[in-house]
């Protein structure tokens, strides 16, 4: 029975909405540590990348290359630095939910809702500020051995304009991502607030009712 009990309570936390916080929260932290681990590692890469294809180079220009894969590389820790602040701020946020809220799980939605813009904003600004480096340093995510990585062009082609352009289109994508997900955060938060009137009116009247025929 006790057992029984357990898993009725079990499934009871479910319907409240607090496993879901709970595990949501672990999974938040979880992944920012692997972002900023992969961060670095992609940053790692590329400087190892830069280095070994720059073997046939003279001193300034293997000087020139070593100093674009030292940017991208603490671009990549930056990078890492912020996605994991970002996911473990939005951890807590989960876990100070309080359990008495309303709907609490659409609540856990418009947190997540607002990390995915502000991920994708973070994202694409970096990875456009990687590609005007890469595009004044002549680096970016070269070929290593045993790895298959997207290979810049070198050669004159990605000029210091077309990184330029890279830079403010992806800026601009990125506040566009932002921006339509907080605005789905915000009607989902519209829609939270709407339902907690509907409710909160319902609970009066039966009390009132249950009042009257008293």
């Amino acid at each position: 029975m006790n057992v029984l009990r357990g898993i009725v309570k079990w499934i009871d936390a479910f319907e409240s909405g607090s496993h879901f916080r709970k595990w949501t929260a672990i999974l938040l932290k979880t992944v920012g540590i692997l972002a900023i681990i992969g961060s670095v590692v992609w940053g790692v890469a590329v400087y190892v990348g830069s280095v070994y294809t720059s073997e046939n180079l003279d001193t300034s220009e293997l000087i020139f290359t070593i100093i674009g894969s030292l940017l991208t590389l603490c671009l990549n820790i930056f990078l890492g630095i912020v996605l994991i602040l970002l996911f473990w701020n939005r951890s807590k946020k989960i876990r100070e939910l309080h359990e008495e809220i309303s709907f609490e799980i659409l609540q856990i939605a418009v947190i997540l809702t607002r990390l995915v813009g502000e991920v994708g904003f973070v994202l694409l600004v970096v990875f456009g500020i990687q590609g005007l480096v890469s595009s004044i340093f002549g680096t970016g995510f070269l070929e290593i051995p045993g790895f298959v990585l997207i290979e810049f062009e070198t050669n004159g082609e990605f000029t210091f304009i077309r990184g330029i352009l890279n830079f403010l289109g992806s800026t601009i994508v990125g506040a566009i991502v932002l921006i339509v997900h907080y605005c789905l955060a915000e009607l989902i938060n519209l829609f939270v607030d709407m339902a907690t009137h509907v409710k909160n009116i319902k609970t009066t009247i039966s009390t009132d009712g249950n009042s009257s025929d008293s």
